[in-house]
This record gives structure tokens, C-alpha cells and sequence, in this order.
């Protein structure tokens, strides 16, 4: 079954800022909770291949993706990992000179057995967090 994550925030701070702090992923192991490494794996662009590494309750997870970037966004497609499917998209949009708004869009599907054991609430708190500590990390 598909679940989804949907943000979107307005943030007194130059879009430039905000769409280079989403898209150096490899520095997110400084500031994403539970991320301990980020490593890239290839860059061809607008095309990079990424690797994060999580340890999340004891036990250590990893999530390759693709990830094509433009001028406002990048967009995320799971190749291997803890996920049947992931895609989501970060969005930066230019408001003004000191201000944009930041939007966040996923849907993915987690294998069957953790689909039935995993409450809603708290993937979506354990998202919460890691919007948040993005949102800390721009501003």
C-alpha cells in the first residue's frame, strides 16, 4: 500500500540557500537524524547516485537512489534499499530576495510484513524529524 509525505513551509531565506542545503546530500550525515554516512556514488549531471546509511533502532539501513537536480528541485527515485518503491521531490521556490517556500512530496511502499507492524504515525514522525532538522539546517 502507497503512503505518502507532503510538506510545504515559507522560509525567510535566499531559495539558493534552501536548494543547496537539499541537494549536497552528502553532508547529511552532519544533520539528518539517524544518518551516519553519504556517499556519492557517481555524478553525471544532472543525474547523481547517492548512498545514505541510517542506524535506526539498532539496526543499520542503507537507500541508494538517483537523483536529478535542476535550477529549483531534485528529485529522488530509490534504486536499492529498505523501500518496495520510493520517489519523492524537494522544491524550492524563489518568493522573494530573503524569502521562498520549501516543499516536500513523497510516496513510497514499505515491504509487506513491516507495512502491517509499522504504524503510520510513526513513519510519519520519524518523517517529521527529518523535514525538521532540514528546515534547522537552512535557516
Amino acid at each position: 500500500m502507497a503512503r505518502k509525505i507532503s510538506f510545504q513551509k515559507v522560509l525567510n531565506v535566499d531559495s539558493k540557500k534552501a536548494l543547496e542545503v537539499v541537494t549536497n546530500f552528502y553532508e547529511y550525515s552532519n544533520f539528518v537524524p539517524g544518518c551516519t554516512k553519504a556517499t556519492l556514488i557517481s555524478r553525471e549531471l544532472p543525474i547523481e547516485i547517492g548512498r545514505l546509511e541510517f542506524n535506526l533502532l539498532g539496526k543499520d539501513y542503507y537507500i541508494e537512489s538517483e537523483n536529478i537536480i535542476d535550477d529549483s528541485s531534485i528529485s529522488i527515485k530509490q534504486l536499492k534499499g529498505p523501500f518496495e518503491k520510493f520517489k519523492g521531490k524537494w522544491s524550492v521556490a524563489h518568493i522573494d530576495k530573503s524569502s521562498c517556500q520549501i516543499d516536500f512530496d513523497a510516496t513510497y511502499e514499505l515491504p509487506f510484513l513491516l507495512n502491517a507492524v509499522i504504524p503510520e504515525y510513526l513513519v510519519d514522525n520519524f518523517s517529521k524529524n527529518i523535514i525538521d532538522s532540514f528546515i534547522k539546517r537552512v535557516v
